[in-house]
């Protein structure tokens, strides 16, 4: 026989890979996409209880046990070994799952399930043999401990519908079979009842899942509600907080080759009072979702934008230079500055015009290290440094620390806001009630 040579091996390993995992990953998603912290949930109401599956363990080798005592047959041996032994893996995998989960780190679902579905084939064959036995003992505990794990999967495996339900069925389908071949007289009506119970659980399971689910759209829900502002959706000052706490844990060299380091951008609309008081808050509030928009498309993918109330915004801009930042502020403000169409009619229905709207940004940095330390630190010197650049005038940044003779004014012309205060005087005035709520 020739032999096989290492490389044959690999490749028929990851060829077994490509084909099994994708199929176990297929049977632990959700039926429908759900976001991943929904999705991540589901999966660990399967994966963390430990305790259940140590009961269940337990009680499967006492059946094991009974058997090897009334059949003393190799089967009833192999049973209790394997058991045993697939009971300590999946308990091994159960455990390093949780440990995983703790550290911030991503545990081997796929592996417990694996695990699983080779341990409710060996449950399967062993309730088989249990009833070939034609031990009556044998056949009811085989029975009960099927019909137990069955029930236990409709709780236990809510979150995995696929998986639960391929479970129950390799559980009592054999068992069923067993029973409906079976010469013991009236046998056969379990096996007739067998595929209507794992039916009916199956059903179970599933309500059970959409329980689960709506329970985890709420959770999802109220969180996002809590750490994001209602009107632009951009995360709020609880989110920036929990935000700027995780950049400045980070390990980073806050003065590498390129100087790069964490920070920060104070930002405050110039002029937004002025819209809010003559055309009402509905008007500002289209302005606020637009400014929200254009800050978007002005920062990296990276940076982290927030709305921290009123007309004030906050930027986190991890790994950035000096120089960097001054071009991200420069974009800010060029793009702000441009007119708002808010897109309404006058009163006059004979002759609408289009409202524009102008307003303006100043923006404050600060850095970490040399600005702060903490959160609060680089919050108040960003902050300072915004009120500085107001009181330069408006569209202007200024960073925390460099000589105010140093700095950039980025504005637009000097007569943005003469040119500003000439469009809010031409436009006419509007009632709150003309603009549909954001929301």
């Amino acid at each position: 026989m020739k032999p096989v040579s290492n490389d044959q091996r690999r490749k028929s390993a990851k060829g077994w890979n490509r084909f099994w995992r994708p199929s176990i990953k297929w049977l632990i998603a959700a039926p429908q996409a759900q976001p991943y912290d929904i999705q991540k949930k589901l999966l660990y109401h399967s994966m963390g209880k430990t305790n259940t599956l140590v009961a269940v363990h337990l009680s499967i080798a006492l059946m094991a046990s009974i058997a090897i005592m009334m059949t003393g047959q190799a089967w009833a041996y192999a049973w209790l070994l394997a058991d045993i032994v697939l009971g300590t893996i999946r308990l091994s995998i159960h455990v390093a799952f949780k440990r995983a989960d703790a550290s911030g780190k991503t545990g081997h679902a796929v592996n417990s399930t694996a695990a699983g579905l080779a341990w409710a084939s060996v449950l399967s064959a062993a309730a088989y043999q249990c009833v070939a036995s034609g031990e009556w003992l044998l056949i009811l505990l085989a029975g009960s401990g099927v019909a137990s794990v069955i029930g236990g999967i409709s709780s236990r495996n809510a979150g995995t519908p696929r998986y639960g339900i391929i479970l129950m069925c390799v559980l009592a389908l054999p068992y069923g079979l067993a029973t409906l071949i079976s010469p013991i007289p009236h046998l056969f009506i379990i096996g007739l009842q067998t595929p209507l119970y794992v039916v009916a659980v199956s059903v179970l399971l599933l309500e059970n899942y959409k329980t689960l689910l709506d329970l985890y759209h709420a959770e999802h829900e109220n969180r996002w509600l809590a750490q994001h502002d209602l009107l632009t959706g951009l995360p709020n000052r609880a989110m920036k907080l929990k935000r700027f706490d995780e950049l400045l844990r980070e390990p980073q060299s806050f003065f590498d080759a390129e100087q790069q380091s964490v920070t920060v951008f104070c930002l405050d609309l110039d002029g937004f009072k002025d819209i809010n008081d003559k055309f009402g808050h509905a008007v500002g509030d289209a302005v606020l979702i637009a400014v929200a928009d254009r800050l978007r498309d002005s920062v990296r993918g990276v940076d982290f934008l927030c709305r921290t109330g009123g007309d004030e915004f906050v930027i986190l801009l991890p790994s950035i230079s000096p120089v960097e930042a001054a071009m991200v502020a420069g974009r800010i403000i060029e793009r702000v500055s441009a007119p708002f169409d808010v897109g309404h009619a006058s009163f006059d229905p004979v002759d609408p015009v289009q409202a524009s709207v102008h307003v303006g940004i100043s923006i404050g940095s600060a850095t970490a290290p040399q600005d702060g330390n903490t959160t609060d630190e680089l919050l108040r010197s960003a902050d300072r440094a915004m009120y500085q650049a107001k009181r330069r005038g408006k569209g202007v940044f200024i960073a925390q620390g460099v000589p105010i003779a140093e700095t950039v004014e980025l504005a637009p012309a000097t007569d943005a806001d003469a040119r500003m205060g000439g469009r809010l005087a031409e436009m006419p005035a509007m009632g709150t009630d003309q603009f549909p709520l954001p929301f």
